[in-house]
């Protein structure tokens, strides 16, 4: 987890858990408003956040369209980060809020992805086996950053301390208290 210090540096898991979680509110279905950074070799090579194809009517402006648990008419952020993606993904990382679905583990096994982090969970049940083994299998890594949002708040209060600090955008706002 982060080191401690108010203007402690994270470190790159952290980083990109961040950007996820910034990436996540642009989000438009409001069942979870979720992200994926997808990362190789420290550099940003897609990113994406759930909501209706491009251009179409979303969740939140007109509702979800439900079939059993899943929401037809959004896209994960999963496979918007695959579809934004401007690299070869073999050898990525992805960052993602809450667990990935099924569906979304396979489209970045099959992009060659080999370390999935995700931090939260998600009422993903279906299939949560059938991830574990193809992970195992494809020796991709699957690891759980952390499963309590509280921890992912911390990180957010530590990098914006870290911007109270010289040199940063807020070191004039001493009196504003983050957390």
């Amino acid at each position: 987890m982060a080191t401690n210090g108010a203007s402690a540096r994270l470190n790159w898991d952290e980083f990109f858990i961040v950007l996820a979680v910034l990436y996540s509110s642009r989000g438009t279905c409001s069942r979870l408003r979720t992200a994926c950074i997808l990362v190789k070799n420290k550099k940003i090579v897609g990113a994406g956040y759930n909501g209706a194809v491009s251009g179409l009517e979303n969740c939140d402006e007109v509702g979800h369209l439900m079939v059993g648990k899943h929401c037809l008419r959004t896209q994960h952020g999963e496979r918007n980060a695959i579809d934004n993606s401007i690299a070869d993904l073999c050898g990525a990382t992805a960052y993602v809020i809450a667990t990935p679905c099924l569906n979304c583990v396979k489209s970045l096994l099959q992009k060659g992805v080999i370390r999935i982090v995700y931090v939260g969970s998600y009422d993903n049940v279906e299939g949560s086996e059938y991830i574990q083994e193809m992970c195992r299998k494809k020796q991709v890594r699957l690891e759980q950053w952390a499963s309590d949002p509280l921890a992912v708040f911390d990180l957010l209060g530590q990098a914006l301390r870290r911007l109270k600090c010289k040199g940063g955008i807020f070191k004039e706002l001493g009196h504003l208290a983050i957390g």
